[in-house]
C-alpha cells in the first residue's frame, strides 16, 4: 500500500504568492477590475478630481457701467477643479496706471462673486480696464480665451454741473447815498462778488477782505434786529434795519466780539463787531449784505448788490 505524497510546505506558500500576484482580470471576463488611486489632495485639505493637463480655469466677466463704483461680476469655470485663487486689478485708460487692487482669496467654480470694493473707494471720471487673474490649485494660469478674456472696460462719466439759479429778478435798487459810513475801519480790499455761483445757489452779499479783529462799524443809525450764529454757513452776524430802510446783515464776526443786542439802536459807526472768520469762512473777511423790504421777512424780502452803496460811503 503507497503512502499518500504529501505536498511541500514550500510549494504551497509559493503557490499562495503566485495567486496573490495574478492580475486582476478586465470588465467581461468574470474578473474584478483593479481600484482606481485615490486622486491627491489639495492644498488645505478639500480633495478634486483629476485635471486633465490641458485644463485651465476660464474666467466669465461683466462690468456695469453705471455710477462711479461699477458691479464688477465673475464666475469661473473648470473641469475637475472646486475652487481657484483669484484676484481684480482695474486700471486707469491709458497708460495702466493701477486704480484699485482687490484680493478674492479662494472661490469656488460655478459661482458667481461681485466684487467688493473697499470702503470710501470711488472712481475718477474716465476709461478703466479690469482684469481678472486667477489660478488653480495646480498652478495653472487663467485661459483667455476670445470668448472669456478675462477682462472688460467700463467709463465712468463726469458728473453733471451743478445748475446755479440766476439771481431773482428784483426791482433796481435805490440809487446809493454818500451819507454814511463805510463798515470796514482800516485796510481792505475786495473779494467775491454778488451773484457769484455757490453750490445750489448765488453769493447774496459782498466780502470785504481785511485783517482779523479789524473794527466793523454801523454805516447808519438804525435798530438791531438780529444778533445770531450760524455754525454751518454765517457764524457769528448782525442784522441792522437802518434808517434808508434797508436792512444790513454782517456775517462771520469774530467770536467774542459782538458789540450790539437785539433790539438796540445804533448811530452811524458805532461799533458792531470785529472781523473775523467764523462759520463756512477760509480767512478772514466780511460778508455784508443790503436787503430791500428787510431781512428775509417775506417773499417780496430780497438782497441787491451792495457794492455800489459800499463804494459810495467808501469816497
Amino acid at each position: 500500500m503507497r503512502r499518500p505524497r504529501h505536498t511541500p510546505l514550500f510549494a504551497l506558500t509559493g503557490l499562495l504568492l503566485t495567486l496573490g500576484a495574478a492580475p486582476a482580470l478586465a470588465d467581461g471576463t468574470g474578473g474584478v477590475a483593479a481600484p482606481q488611486p485615490v486622486p491627491p489632495a489639495q492644498a488645505g485639505g478639500a480633495a478634486f478630481s483629476v485635471v486633465p493637463p490641458n485644463a485651465r480655469p476660464v474666467a466669465h466677466l461683466t462690468v456695469g457701467r453705471t455710477g462711479t463704483r461699477p458691479a464688477i461680476r465673475a464666475r469661473f469655470s473648470e473641469p475637475g477643479v472646486r475652487w481657484v485663487t483669484a484676484d481684480v486689478v482695474v486700471l486707469r485708460q491709458p497708460g495702466n496706471a493701477v486704480a484699485a487692487r482687490v484680493a478674492l482669496g479662494r472661490v469656488a467654480v460655478g459661482r458667481t462673486v461681485t466684487i467688493p470694493w473697499p470702503s470710501g473707494l470711488s472712481f475718477a471720471a474716465g476709461r478703466y480696464l479690469v482684469r481678472v487673474h486667477a489660478h488653480d490649485a495646480a498652478g495653472h494660469q487663467l485661459r483667455r480665451a476670445s470668448r472669456f478674456p478675462g477682462r472688460a472696460f467700463f467709463h465712468v462719466a463726469a458728473a453733471p454741473k451743478p445748475v446755479v439759479p440766476a439771481p431773482p429778478a428784483t426791482s433796481p435798487a435805490p440809487a446809493p447815498t454818500s451819507s454814511g459810513v463805510f463798515p470796514v475801519v482800516g485796510s481792505y480790499s475786495y473779494g467775491d462778488p454778488f451773484g457769484a455761483p455757490r453750490s445750489g445757489y448765488f453769493h447774496q452779499g459782498q466780502d470785504v477782505l481785511a485783517a482779523e479783529g479789524t473794527p466793523i462799524v454801523s454805516p447808519l443809525s438804525g435798530t438791531i434786529s438780529t444778533v445770531g450764529y450760524q455754525a454751518s454757513a454765517a457764524g457769528y452776524y448782525v442784522v441792522l434795519n437802518a434808517s434808508d430802510g434797508h436792512a444790513y446783515f454782517f456775517a462771520h464776526c469774530q467770536k467774542d466780539s459782538t458789540a450790539v443786542a437785539s433790539g438796540a439802536t445804533v448811530r452811524a459807526g458805532a461799533p458792531i463787531c470785529r472781523m473775523g472768520h467764523t462759520g463756512d469762512a477760509t480767512g478772514p473777511h466780511l460778508h455784508f449784505e443790503e436787503w430791500v423790504g428787510g431781512w428775509r421777512v417775506n417773499s417780496a424780502s430780497h438782497p441787491v448788490d451792495p457794492l455800489p452803496q459800499l463804494k459810495a460811503w467808501a469816497q
